[in-house]
């Protein structure tokens, strides 16, 4: 049976167990919150609430790891952490997920909680021992395994990732090194900074077979730096988050021979700038259920090497706008739901190729993508979480793809928090 498929089955089955139970447990014409009806008594615990992941953040610094509690039990709710399924638009008001916290490390200490997610064959684990530990099994590119561990207080976190696939060669007279697609390593370094968080990520990754002998030498491979700075920390109603990405993507040959080097270079060998911003606001809410609107905007710049016989110089550059829409609704203390909308437009693409020859040719171009939509359920009690996500492709493939799970569940996810 299609593991996608068998995992969304197997969510909202486990969803419909929680609702069974809930439905004889009270009577819903008297569901009400317990602040509202006697604001002088305690809210009742939420069976799920355990001390670390959901409230981890809060417990380290409740003004410099995440977003503001809610007042209401039920909002508290739509903060706990999520995991990859939750959040698909980038909104930057929505709840902490797991790849947040990967980006700001800081943000995993006093968690303890296990993450696993079987549709994309990840998982993780945090806990405490004196410091809080971190780990985690994911994958890089191509069929290469990628090994995390860090550590986190409440003033820093570092995250190392690390993917290995080489391989020496050797027949006696000559020696070869392959590095293969998809090696991989990377480090995080995240702090909190009053009302707002700053990150820093280094990674090296190789994306093609790279072959090493006393002639040749293979350079495929890209070096990315980011950094990031955002209010999340003390953002309520608005979220922002700026930043900007800096890449080299080498795809270059060197050759040896009688002595005499040369290199050549693909016409895809570039450096790329991309700084951006995003922004969300919240325009709707009450005490179950909010709704935010926002932006990803990133203006992308590559400048090529001009590796192609003729070319003297060849640069792009574009604004892109990623408009979106993102709400959460708690049905009650185990069932939240979200979804959301969200597609990319290019708003302004300039290209320019200059030839040695002295020609040249221009584009501009102005595209809007498709629009993506996700509906989304976590079913949660007392210690353990269930997230699942269907995209818009339930909707628009043949009745046939809701049976054979053809791109139907987008993420399933199970967390186990301590």
């Amino acid at each position: 049976m299609n593991l996608k498929l068998l995992a969304g089955v197997s969510a909202f089955a486990f969803a419909s167990a929680f609702a069974q139970d809930d439905y004889y447990a009270e009577d819903p014409a008297q569901e009400a919150t317990p602040v509202a009806e006697a604001p002088a008594a305690e809210p009742a615990p939420s069976p799920y609430e355990t001390e670390p992941v959901a409230q981890a953040p809060a417990a380290v610094a409740p003004a410099t790891v995440a977003p503001a509690q809610n007042s209401s039990s039920l909002l508290a709710q739509l903060d706990v952490l999520r995991g990859n399924a939750y959040n698909f638009v980038g909104s930057e008001l929505a709840a902490t997920t797991v790849a947040d916290q990967l980006d700001y490390p800081y943000m995993m200490a006093l968690g303890q909680f296990l993450y696993v997610e079987p549709t994309n064959a990840l998982g993780y684990v945090a806990f405490n021992k004196g410091l809080t530990f971190y780990g985690g099994l994911d994958n890089s590119s191509a069929d290469v395994g990628l090994f995390t561990a860090g550590i986190a207080t409440a003033g820093f976190g570092l995250g190392l990732d690390i993917g290995l696939s080489k391989s020496f060669v050797s027949d006696g007279d000559d020696d070869a090194t392959v590095v293969n697609a998809g090696d991989d390593l990377g480090v995080t370094f995240a702090m909190p900074l009053g009302a707002y968080a700053l990150s820093l990520e280094a990674g090296w990754l190789t994306i093609d077979d790279e072959v090493s002998t006393d002639n040749v030498e293979d350079d495929y491979w890209e070096l990315s730096l980011i950094a990031r700075f955002t209010n999340s920390p003390s953002a309520t109603t608005l979220g922002w988050t700026a930043g900007a990405l800096l890449l080299r993507h080498a795809e270059m040959t060197e050759m040896t021979i009688a002595g005499q080097s040369s290199t050549s270079a693909t016409g895809n060998s570039r450096v790329e700038i991309d700084p951006y911003f995003n922004l969300a606001a919240q325009i709707l809410g009450n005490d179950m259920a909010r709704v935010m609107i926002g932006s990803n905007n990133t203006l992308g710049i590559q400048i090529y090497d001009g590796g192609d016989a003729g070319i003297k110089s060849h640069t792009e550059f574009g604004l892109q706008l990623e408009p979106n829409i993102w709400a959460d609704f708690a049905l009650n203390e185990n069932f939240l739901f979200f979804g959301g909308v969200s597609h990319n437009v290019l708003l302004f693409g300039y290209e320019s190729v200059k030839y040695v020859d002295g020609d040249k040719i221009s584009a501009i171009q102005l595209h809007t993508e498709r629009t993506r939509a996700q509906l989304g359920l976590r079913a949660q009690y007392k210690m353990v979480a269930v997230e699942a996500s269907l995209t818009n492709e339930v909707y628009t493939k043949t009745v046939a793809a809701i049976f054979n799970g053809d791109n139907i569940v987008a993420d399933l996810g199970i967390f186990l928090n301590f």
